[in-house]
């Protein structure tokens, strides 16, 4: 998830430490997933996805290095996927992941132009629905509340796809979880809908209380750990195993986003698991 702190321009896109911290984790466990997959005789093909790619180099927000973003970590894996799948639905993101075809003119990379959801659904789920010799892991880092509940649930059901996911506590409780429940837009709530599932969030988040006043709605205190952690158990209702989540904060200490892993394969869960525990340990 890029979140206020991960700034895009023109020129390119601007990330904090702590995406350089959620790509090495990201590296961490792709490294692993390809050599495993690549002594596997029956499996034919596992591929990436990167439902939010970017441009691919991001530019650090302190230093201004460029340094390599999601596509370019799993492009220089060795050894490679059999097959990319990178979408983005800024145009001008587009044509610098054009560049990354004539840089890795031996992989097989596909590029996508529009909406994830859209994408995932019409295009690349397709390509996975009925091929149980096929595996692949998908990324998923959006802008916000980018990513539909529907898409997840779609991709649960292939049962062929891990996630790498980003949920964006920060955007959430910033836009939507408000102190009032009445000054929340209808345009946020339906925003939360989409990304929720269903309207389950405010019986989650909020209670009803009598007050002098009459009844009152009254949010609830949600760190942002707590708030991965209610999305982990709406994952867990369709995927069979999830990681406990890792919170990621900025350098004042403030809860951004929280990393969580779902999948159908033990061993991916267990592998994500000892990735992230090393990391919550040394933090």
């Amino acid at each position: 998830m890029r979140e206020m702190a991960e700034k895009s321009t023109e020129r390119g896109d601007l990330i904090g430490r702590w995406s350089l911290e959620k790509l090495e984790l990201l590296k961490k466990y792709l490294s692993a997933y390809v050599k495993i997959f690549a002594k596997q005789s029956w499996c034919r093909g596992y591929e990436y996805i990167d439902a939010f790619a970017g441009t691919g180099k991001p530019q650090t927000k302190d230093e201004l290095v460029y340094i390599d973003g999601s596509p370019r970590i799993a492009l220089g894996l060795t050894p490679p996927f059999t097959q990319y799948h990178f979408i983005e639905q800024s145009y001008w993101r587009v044509t610098k992941l054009e560049s990354l075809r004539k840089e890795f003119g031996h992989l097989n990379i596909t590029i996508y132009h529009g909406d994830c959801n859209k994408v995932l659904l019409e295009q690349i789920f397709p390509q996975l629905s009925g091929a149980p010799q096929k595996r692949a892991v998908a990324f998923i880092d959006p802008f916000g509340m980018n990513m539909s509940w529907e898409t997840m649930k779609e991709l649960a059901k292939l049962k062929t796809v891990e996630a790498f996911i980003n949920v964006p506590v920060m955007g959430i409780n910033r836009s939507v979880l408000k102190k009032n429940p009445k000054a929340i837009s209808r345009q946020d709530k339906e925003r939360m809908r989409c990304f929720w599932g269903d309207d389950d969030w405010i019986r989650t988040f909020y209670k009803d209380e009598t007050t002098l006043f009459g009844p009152e709605r009254i949010k609830l205190p949600v760190r942002g750990l707590e708030l991965g952690n209610q999305y982990r158990k709406r994952l867990t209702t369709v995927f069979p195993h999830c990681t406990e989540p890792i919170l990621m904060t900025n350098s004042k200490g403030a809860p951004l986003y929280c990393i969580l892993f779902a999948g159908h394969n033990a061993t991916g869960i267990k592998i994500a698991g000892d990735i992230f525990r090393k990391y919550a340990k040394e933090k």
